[in-house]
């Protein structure tokens, strides 16, 4: 075997982190808004559960803002989820809304855009506001 054949044989890290489902994408993003010396932008996302907010927090955070890191991603969800052991045959009562918030280090500005989005009665969403 020579160095060409196992070369294309070696895998790269990319290969390995690689998915077959497409990258989340926003459902709307802000235009910057510029104050005191910072840029602040937006991004909604969909999230149909905790967890899946959070993965969107963290795309965002190392993915599209990899080679330009916030120094703030602050982010907050709303999402109606199935309760335990419910199947949503039941109705209204087989779902609940959870929703939290993350401040990275910007005090109380997670819990406000909660509140904006608790406002607009968004849900099924994540709300990320990067400030660099």
């Amino acid at each position: 075997m020579d160095d060409s054949s196992t070369k294309k044989s070696v895998g790269t890290l990319d290969s390995f982190i690689k998915s077959s489902r497409p990258p989340p994408e926003p459902l709307a993003t802000s235009q910057e808004i510029r104050d005191r010396g910072s840029i602040f932008v937006a991004n909604i996302y969909q999230a149909t559960s905790p967890e899946e907010a959070k993965a969107r927090i963290n795309h965002l955070k190392h993915v599209v803002h990899g080679s330009r890191p916030a120094s703030h991603e602050i982010a907050a969800w709303r999402c109606m989820v199935l309760k335990y052991g419910r199947t949503g045959l039941g109705g209204p009562d087989d779902f609940e809304l959870r929703s939290g918030s993350t401040d990275d280090g910007e005090n109380w500005a997670g819990g406000k855009v909660l509140k904006v989005m608790q406002i607009q009665a968004i849900i099924d969403a994540v709300v990320i506001v990067s400030r660099w």
